[in-house]
């Protein structure tokens, strides 16, 4: 199989959703947000998300990029970095604006409103602690480092290479530039993290048992110092639970 790199589009935006949803489907906190929201209001509210986003390119520091399977054409797995920028007096206006619109926004019907509250409210804490919007590349929307926001590869094209292809872009400009590269990991994208160099700095942590599940979950935040390199082999990542 062949595949390549692309900068994706507003139009890639439906394809971009499918791929989002069915990789985090059986996530272990997001697959609790709606238990009881119809799909068809979910399926809309996902994919003005990134049509949205992608419509807004690069204004802060957002860049899409695809992988396209060259046999079909069509896009299997895709990424969101965040490089680092500074705003200028309107644009920090704007995004101050748009961030509390957010917060005001309702969940839609039948979602977990506690829980994505929890969610999103550790989030947003950790990633004001960890990003420096001048130097740290995140995936974030904060950012002075680059910040690795959205990795998602389509399962029916996982354990192809496909996340350190998408990886290796935003590492490299990095190590460029000698900056920081930030993450929140789930559980099954940890050992990719891990291998490419990123350390665990923080971590969420949310008691899933009033939400419909069965345990505590954990979601590591990690950073990776300029130019650190990959580690050959499996990582441990039992070492790190707890």
């Amino acid at each position: 199989m062949a595949f390549s790199l692309h900068p994706a589009n507003p139009e890639d935006a439906r394809d971009i959703t499918t791929i989002f949803q069915e990789a985090f489907k059986h996530d272990h906190i997001m697959s609790h947000f709606h238990p009881r929201t119809p799909k068809e209001i979910k399926d809309d509210r996902d994919l003005k998300f990134f049509h949205d986003s992608l419509v807004e390119g690069d204004k802060y520091g957002g860049r899409f990029t695809k992988v396209v399977d060259n046999s079909t054409g069509k896009t299997v797995a895709f990424s969101r970095w965040v490089y680092p920028y500074t705003l200028t007096p309107e644009q920090k206006a704007e995004k101050e604006a748009r961030a509390i619109d957010r917060e005001q926004e309702e969940p839609p019907e039948g979602a977990n409103k506690e829980l994505m509250d929890d969610f999103f409210r550790q989030l947003f804490e950790g990633r004001k602690k960890w990003i420096v919007p001048e130097e740290t590349y995140s995936y974030a929307q904060l950012t002075q480092s680059p910040v690795l926001h959205i990795l998602a590869v389509h399962p029916s094209h996982q354990r192809l290479g496909l996340g350190s292809m998408l990886i290796r872009p935003g590492l490299e400009a990095a190590d460029k530039a000698g900056a920081k590269t930030f993450i929140e990991a789930s559980p099954s994208g940890l050992p990719l993290y891990l291998r490419h160099g990123w350390e665990p700095v923080d971590e969420m942590v949310i008691d899933m048992r009033p939400h419909g599940g069965h345990e505590i979950a954990r979601q590591k935040c990690l950073m990776r110092e300029a130019k650190a390199g990959n580690k050959e082999g499996k990582v441990d990542v039992g070492k790190l639970e707890g």
